[in-house]
């Protein structure tokens, strides 16, 4: 039985977010003491924390807010943690200088997210995070092509390395029942009954794409005469800026945009083809694991850990980021014989919550 830290940059909507939200709940019967600390007030996910779980947030002013590293190292010099496990490299980084000479020294795990990075300064800034691990520091990748592409970059001890593949709870990312109606869904955004909708679920941030995706849509109707809508959930910066060039390429009937969901399942039972279309960052989507657990298909662009977990025989596409290589994956997919029966039993066999929970239990002695 341990006493578990857990940091984070913050909560928003994401796909490391929800994981970290998922493990914690799940281990809360194996762990005598868990907290977890959000360096940030942008916490939408922290409601989804079992409540038995103290969440502690720690906003910054500034990157390295004097006030919030202080905060962080009395938190920690009172909870006094057996382990504490980091979401991402800069939660590392905040969590070292805020430690700085302090005599507790609780086993560190960094959970990482990324693999390429969208610009050289968050590349060189990983450089410097990854400097600052310590000998009995581990690095948990969540796909193994991550692991060796980071291993090679960062120069990292491989001995310092472990792989967990993300996981994703499959009773609750389900098929739909025999009463739903897809229909009724699709009504709501003007979507016509019986129409092919590939369904896009990230944060409106460059890397995630979603402009690439309008282009792609509209060369699917050109050269295929494929007339799927293509649907939008998730919310950010740039919503309103692929809003502006959806109704400049006139693809306003097409695409459309339900902005944050509480619960996808409905609006990936409506759907008929799951997409990514990221140029960066991805590494092992747990959104794609959501929406194949429900049955759909996924065409994925060829980034991170993508190829271990699409079988073409069963449960989608890779494709490149081009524009043109991702109309052609959604033609032929939504053309295609898939099952989904096959897919939930696919990832529910390969990449269920229980498997996943277990590895990290046993990697932490819990």
């Amino acid at each position: 039985m341990k006493n578990i830290m857990y940091i984070a940059p913050s909560l928003p909507v994401g796909g490391a977010e929800k994981f970290l939200i998922f493990l914690v709940n799940s281990l809360s019967k194996t762990a005598t003491i868990q907290t977890v600390v959000s360096l940030s007030d942008n916490n939408i996910l922290a409601k989804e924390i079992d409540p038995s779980i103290e969440m502690v947030s720690i906003p910054r002013k500034s990157k390295l807010s004097l006030d919030s590293l202080r905060s962080l190292r009395h938190l920690i010099d009172q909870k006094k943690p057996d382990i504490i496990f980091c979401l991402n490299f800069f939660s590392y980084f905040f969590l070292r200088i805020a430690t700085l000479n302090l005599k507790l020294k609780p086993t560190i795990y960094i959970s990482y997210h990324s693999t390429v990075h969208l610009t050289r300064k968050e590349d060189l800034l990983h450089k410097v995070y990854i400097s600052m691990l310590r000998k009995n520091d581990v690095v948990v990748m969540v796909s193994q092509k991550q692991a060796d592409y980071t291993a090679q970059h960062y120069k990292l001890n491989k001995n310092q390395v472990i792989t967990i593949l993300n996981g994703v709870n499959t009773d609750f990312w389900k098929l739909p029942g025999e009463s739903f109606d897809k229909a009724l869904l699709l009504q709501q955004y003007s979507i016509p009954a019986g129409s092919k909708v590939i369904i896009l679920v990230a944060a409106f941030r460059a890397e995630k794409n979603h402009l690439g995706a309008v282009r792609a849509l509209a060369k699917m109707h050109a050269a295929y005469n494929n007339k799927a809508y293509l649907l939008f959930v998730g919310h950010g910066l740039l919503m309103d800026e692929v809003k502006k060039k959806v109704s400049e390429a006139k693809m306003d009937e097409y695409i459309k945009f339900a902005g944050l969901q509480s619960d996808l399942r409905p609006f990936y039972w409506s759907s008929d083809l799951f997409t990514l279309t990221s140029t960066n960052v991805e590494t092992f989507s747990v959104a794609a694991l959501e929406a194949m657990s429900c049955g759909l298909p996924a065409v994925l662009t060829d980034i991170g850990g993508a190829s271990e977990m699409i079988d073409p025989k069963i449960n989608g596409l890779l494709t490149d980021t081009s524009d043109e290589s991702i109309a052609a994956a959604w033609n032929k997919a939504l053309s295609g014989s898939y099952s989904n029966e096959t897919i939930h039993r696919y990832i529910d066999t390969n990449f269920g919550a229980e498997k996943m929970t277990t590895n990290y239990q046993k990697m932490m002695g819990i």
